[in-house]
């Protein structure tokens, strides 16, 4: 009987510690309080980068040949087609001794007459044999004002680039229309009369 009532005491006695052992044990710890550290962010919350604006994507449309240097032989002066940005600007590929681009020059001259400024032209010598002084000649004998420049071999290289060799074969007449925002447009292949090109130009006026 004595033996029984020191097993029960013992039991109760163990089981005292242990309770005050779990009572004194340390604390979880509490949430951080408002405006404390924010926990470290997780894969999914780390902010995405912003994507760029409308303005940064829309950078010009303006090709890097544009600012090719040339020289006029008109007027002697450098120029750039990126020069005359905010402009309609018509540039044809040509040379010398090609009757269909005299034809189109001649069909330039009665353009003119009609839009006014409404549109430059220019006209670059893509045949690389030409150089400047048989331009100039070719210009002044057939009364052309507008700006003529003997292309560059890197001008010559970018057209072919941005139109097929196609372009640089100058009976074809080859033609483009840079519009006011600077984006370039290829027109059609051949001759191109005074209504077509006023069709386009009205086609690209802001």
């Amino acid at each position: 009987m004595r033996m029984h009532l020191f097993h029960a005491l013992l039991i109760g006695l163990v089981s005292a510690v242990v309770l005050a052992a779990c009572g004194t044990s340390a604390p979880a710890p509490a949430a951080p309080a408002s405006g404390g550290a924010a926990p470290a962010p997780t894969r999914d919350a780390v902010a995405k980068p912003t994507e760029a604006s409308a303005d940064d994507t829309m950078m010009s449309k303006r090709p890097a040949w544009f600012d090719i240097p040339l020289h006029d032989v008109n007027s002697g002066e450098a120029f750039r087609l990126s020069d005359l940005k905010g402009q309609i600007v018509l540039v044809e590929g040509m040379a010398v001794w090609c009757t269909n681009c005299l034809r189109q020059q001649r069909e330039l001259v009665r353009l003119h007459e009609q839009i006014g400024d409404a549109a430059v032209s220019v006209a670059i010598d893509v045949d690389l044999n030409e150089d400047e002084a048989l331009l100039r000649k070719h210009a002044e004998r057939n009364g052309f004002d507008w700006r003529y420049a003997v292309a560059t071999p890197e001008l010559a290289r970018a057209l072919a680039d941005e139109f097929d060799n196609k372009f640089l074969n100058p009976p074809n007449v080859p033609m483009f229309l840079i519009d006011e925002e600077d984006s370039v447009h290829l027109l059609d292949f051949g001759q191109k009369n005074v209504d077509y090109l006023v069709q386009q130009i009205q086609m690209y006026q802001n």
